[in-house]
């Protein structure tokens, strides 16, 4: 057995990763299994809870070693959410749980879905958290200097990188590549009714016309397309996609959104910052001052509770 320490904890935003997953763990009780991993100020944390809360991160750090760790401490932060609800007296709105319980076991199947009681009773659970750290941590006001402070010295995360619009005929052999290209220089045809002709991509019904693609994001084979003037020809282009011929119509530079258009996204931001920052402050001295029990050698049991 081992007192939990003083460790930096994760942000909030991961804890809200895991609330949300939250969702699919079994209804447990102290005596599930009869296997206790933790005990939080008294409630325990059973293999089995921990197992559900597991299997509900299929494709989340696969293979992580640490994951059930992670897990664990996750389950503790809830639990001392949890506690602090019920000792502020908080109590979730059943008339409305009930609603929206039964409007979502509707739409489960029956042979798979939790019974009805189980979705209320996530509800309720998640509710509570939402209140409590709402409580602790309402949500701050953001002042439009603090905002363009942080503009200003964020501004490469508002860029727009450089772009361009250009226009492809896509065909499946060289040979029909070649002769598509001896025809546009021969400036016989327009582009566009050779690529509606011709094209196999989609965009051929639209005369060939991409969507704007920006440097650093392109398919391969794209690359091209940033060393083009406007209005010129490409070379063929073989990609997985077939053999291409581009003909570049626009390119426009790289630029900052401005301010007045990034003002709500970055008060947001910050607001959701200072929470995290209060929640993870409120959690640590928490888990400090708790009774706080992690019985690490049972963690090697979890296959067990598959």
């Amino acid at each position: 057995m081992i007192r939990f320490s003083k460790k930096k904890l994760l942000p909030l935003s991961s804890l809200l990763v895991f609330l949300a997953l939250a969702w699919g763990c079994g209804k447990n009780s102290p005596t599930s299994k009869g296997r206790v991993v933790a005990r939080v100020n008294g409630e325990v944390i059973t293999l089995r809870e921990l197992r559900n809360r597991l299997d509900n991160l299929t494709g989340e750090r696969e293979g992580d070693q640490r994951l059930p760790e992670l897990a664990l401490r996750e389950l503790i932060k809830e639990h001392l959410l949890l506690q602090k609800a019920r000792e502020m007296g908080l109590h979730p709105p059943h008339s409305i749980l009930d609603l929206m319980a039964e409007e979502i076991h509707g739409k489960t199947p029956l042979q798979t879905g939790p019974s009805k009681e189980e979705v209320e009773e996530k509800l309720a659970r998640l509710w509570l958290l939402g209140k409590v750290t709402e409580r602790l941590c309402p949500p701050p006001s953001i002042t439009e200097r603090e905002a363009r402070r942080y503009y200003k010295s964020h501004k490469g995360k508002y860029k727009i990188p450089e772009r361009v619009v250009a226009r492809q005929i896509v065909v499946t052999s060289k040979k029909d590549a070649q002769e598509v290209l001896k025809a546009l220089k021969s400036r016989k045809t327009r582009f566009q009714v050779m690529a509606k002709k011709y094209s196999i991509g989609p965009e051929g019904e639209k005369g060939g016309l991409l969507d704007p693609i920006y440097k650093g994001e392109e398919p391969p084979g794209f690359h091209i397309l940033f060393a083009l003037k406007k209005g010129q020809l490409s070379p063929i282009v073989r990609s997985p996609y077939g053999y291409h011929i581009f003909k570049l119509e626009k390119r426009e530079k790289a630029e900052i959104f401005p301010f007045s258009q990034v003002k709500e996204e970055i008060k947001r931001h910050l607001q959701s910052s200072q929470m995290e920052g209060c929640l993870d402050k409120w959690l640590t001295l928490a888990m400090q001052k708790g009774e706080i029990e992690i019985y690490k050698d049972k963690l090697s049991l979890l296959e067990e509770e598959q």
